[in-house]
């Protein structure tokens, strides 16, 4: 038995339409209120021969948002403000900082009468670490979970308090202008407190951590917090490090990373004996 061949239909031949659809276009305005962003794409559809060419233009707008103006505040050394700087960075974010000089500004003009603050859509926020979990939880520098996010806050919580009480201190090493030293300076409490207490901690915590960062397999804002306290300490007192391993080589590791250059000291590499 003889099978006709099956001749195509005509329909057949009509091949599916095809869409083509260019980069993205992204359109900025700015207003008091911050950047307005929006982003839009165009698509073109057309059928294939044999069907008359037909072309259609759509621009689609796929999302718009408000991105904010912010304007840092310290005083010229910018040294309190500098992981707020190294977020900023780290995100690609743009940001004014206005110079506040020492001898010729209001207190009452900022929160709580202290500095650094961020201006943030023509809104002034004090207070170093609230600025810090803002801008982390903004620009994915938090803990990925709720428990991590808490691990962050309480190794950041505990950071910046002993960096308040040897402040002092650190600006005496760094060879801070008009820095008078005082009983901190020179009896070595700063000392035992990094080395007696504050170090073991951070070290314990990087030994039980799944990755080299403090929480998590991701950098945090407390892995910032913690490099620029350690980073000048193990510039001028790199003895002060020699029983702490993982947290020479954690700020080594940030000290070090491509998006942070000139944020921080050049750390040695060094070898520490197994013990």
């Amino acid at each position: 038995m003889f099978w006709k061949k099956k001749s195509k239909s005509k329909s057949s031949l009509v091949s599916a339409p095809i869409r083509a659809t260019s980069l993205p276009t992204i359109n900025e305005k700015s207003t008091s209120s911050g950047r307005h962003l929006s982003v839009s794409v165009s698509q073109n559809t057309q059928k294939n021969f044999p069907s008359p060419v037909q072309t259609r233009k759509k621009m689609d707008t796929m999302h718009g948002f408000l991105v904010p103006t912010y304007t840092l505040h310290d005083f010229d050394d910018g040294e309190e403000c500098k992981v707020v700087r190294m977020i900023f960075q780290l995100s690609g974010v743009p940001f004014e900082f206005k110079h506040v000089h020492r001898d010729d500004y209001i207190l009452e003009d900022y929160p709580f009468y202290a500095l650094p603050a961020l201006e943030m859509n023509e809104r002034k926020y004090g207070s170093v670490l609230s600025i810090c979990r803002h801008l982390a939880w903004r620009y994915s520098l938090s803990g990925k979970t709720a428990y991590d996010d808490a691990q962050v806050d309480d190794i950041a919580e505990k950071v910046f308090e002993v960096r308040m009480r040897i402040k002092n201190w650190i600006d005496h090493i760094e060879h801070a202008a008009d820095h008078a030293c005082d009983e901190e300076c020179t009896e070595g409490t700063a000392a035992r407190l990094l080395t007696e207490t504050l170090f073991p901690c951070l070290e314990r915590v990087l030994k039980a951590a799944p990755s080299s960062w403090l929480v998590g397999h991701t950098m945090t804002w407390a892995d910032l917090l913690v490099a620029c306290l350690v980073n000048p300490i193990i510039y001028h007192r790199p003895k002060l490090l020699q029983d702490f391993p993982l947290l020479y080589l954690h700020n080594e590791k940030v000290a070090h990373h491509d998006d942070l250059v000139g944020f921080l000291y050049h750390v040695r590499t060094r070898k520490f004996q197994d013990k």
